[in-house]
């Protein structure tokens, strides 16, 4: 095991190719320091010593993407405090140019990357927190954005977001879990990278992440959901009409902050990891193929 010291306060954590296609590098978002961290990979499960960039006031999310055509991997970091998106292109060699910014809304706490219009450029979205809203960065080549569009969700407080095709008409759509209000929103996506007013459905109690998967193998994208309160994540079936199932709740020992979906031991069927906080592990669910897990 190797420990790799960051700076202050990390908050969020991906996983990209920042130097080399061979090799896995990790990006680190540091609330308390306003800085990123770029923990470059050596191929043998260690990494180098981090090297830090600069980036907007609180950052609390950051995504991976390729915004100025170069195929070379480029970051998207949300800033809590700062109300806005940092924008920071790779060089190819594991360091970055200096951040651009745009604004969003109020407290982004979710920043994700999609094609809302349809012109194979890549644009960000952020669930926006203090605004209860989310805001649309459509892509113009470059590494730069159009301003934001805004569009109202339909519950208090969205924590967390997650991208799909929720009715099957081939557009992207947005979810978002709203934390004070028990709810989900949908968002179905027009294709031109503008939403119509959010469908809402109740869930459990403060749901504070949302991600997307197909745990009952019928091709309709489902949901699933941490809940902070009830201890316990739920699956939504989805039925492919942008509407969803009531959730299958399955029950959790610690506090449920965030949830990632793959195939861990190999059976074809999705399985979920589940971080959890107090007792301080992960949780592995293994999925049974039919929307339940052992």
């Amino acid at each position: 095991m190797q420990t790799v010291a960051v700076e202050r306060e990390p908050i969020a954590i991906a996983a990209g190719h920042f130097h080399d296609n061979a090799t896995q590098d990790l990006v680190v978002a540091n609330r308390g320091s306003d800085r990123v961290s770029i923990l470059l990979g050596r191929g043998d499960g260690t990494f180098r010593l981090p090297v830090s960039f600069g980036v907007g006031s609180s950052p609390w999310a950051v995504s991976i993407g390729y915004f100025n055509d170069d195929f070379l991997q480029d970051l998207a970091v949300a800033n809590f405090d700062a109300g806005g998106v940092s924008v920071l292109l790779g060089r190819g060699d594991g360091t970055f140019l200096t951040a651009m910014n745009w604004p969003v809304g109020s407290g982004p706490r979710s920043v994700l990357v999609g094609d809302f219009n349809r012109d194979s450029l890549q644009d960000l979205a952020t669930v926006n927190e203090g605004s209860h809203d989310v805001s649309i960065l459509l892509g113009q080549g470059g590494g730069r954005f159009a301003a934001a569009l805004r569009f109202p969700v339909g519950g208090l407080f969205p924590r967390s977001g997650a991208l799909g095709d929720f009715n099957g008409d081939g557009i992207e759509d947005l979810a978002t879990a709203n934390w004070f209000t028990d709810s989900v929103s949908i968002l179905p996506g027009y294709g031109d990278g503008t939403f119509p007013a959010a469908l809402d459905f109740s869930v459990g109690f403060y749901p504070v992440f949302i991600t997307v998967g197909d745990f009952n193998r019928d091709g309709r994208q489902d949901l699933v959901i941490a809940y902070e309160q009830s201890r316990a994540v739920a699956v939504h079936l989805g039925r492919g009409d942008g509407t969803f199932a009531e959730g299958m709740r399955v029950p959790l020992r610690g506090v449920a902050r965030s949830v990632a979906v793959g195939d861990f031991n190999g059976d074809g069927r999705e399985d979920l990891a589940v971080a959890e906080a107090l007792l301080n592990q992960v949780t592995i669910l293994l999925g049974k193929g039919d929307g339940t897990f052992q």
